[in-house]
């Protein structure tokens, strides 16, 4: 059952697929007609789901359910994870490329990889109040709090500590 994102609750299961690329405006409509699509018809062991999505900062695709209503299974997470690597393909976007790095830099997402981190808290383009996104938080409520963060305050604080070692 599709409902508007914002009138889902911040007790809302999220999923965060980051793009590798910024999404353009025409392929935000479009990926958004299929999302719509797919989760009027998402289900977990033929129960409606009450789900939405959104983009949010031409990079994030989140899913979002309510398992208030409904718990979301296995099978229908599955089937989710494969309608977003479906999206990619029609797409040419990779939203399951872990080692890329989101970070809040000017006024816009810059994509870093994880093998180019070191270098950049060396060269002090990256510093642990840089604005990183956790994308492993789990609720909609952690969109507001928990998401943008300073980095030095996540995983990658061991890497401002080995650079204060050098």
């Amino acid at each position: 059952m599709l409902t508007y994102f914002e009138a889902m609750g911040d007790n809302s299961r999220i999923w965060i697929y980051q793009s590798d690329r910024p999404i353009g405006e025409e392929e935000k409509a479009a990926i958004m007609i299929d999302s719509e699509a797919f989760l009027k018809q998402w289900a977990a062991h033929g129960s409606d789901l009450k789900a939405s999505g959104t983009i949010l900062h031409d990079h994030f695709l989140i899913i979002c359910t309510d398992e208030s209503f409904n718990l979301a299974s296995g099978c229908s997470i599955d089937s989710s994870v494969q309608f977003v690597q479906g999206l990619g393909q029609k797409f040419n976007i990779d939203f399951f490329q872990r080692t890329n790095l989101a970070f809040w830099q000017g006024e816009g997402i810059e994509i870093i990889k994880l093998n180019d981190l070191k270098g950049l808290v060396a060269d002090g383009t990256i510093g642990p109040d840089s604005l990183f996104f956790e994308n492993t938080i789990q609720t909609k409520g952690q969109l507001q709090t928990e998401w943008r963060v300073k980095a030095g305050e996540t995983w990658l604080k061991r890497y401002f500590k080995a650079a204060l070692n050098v």
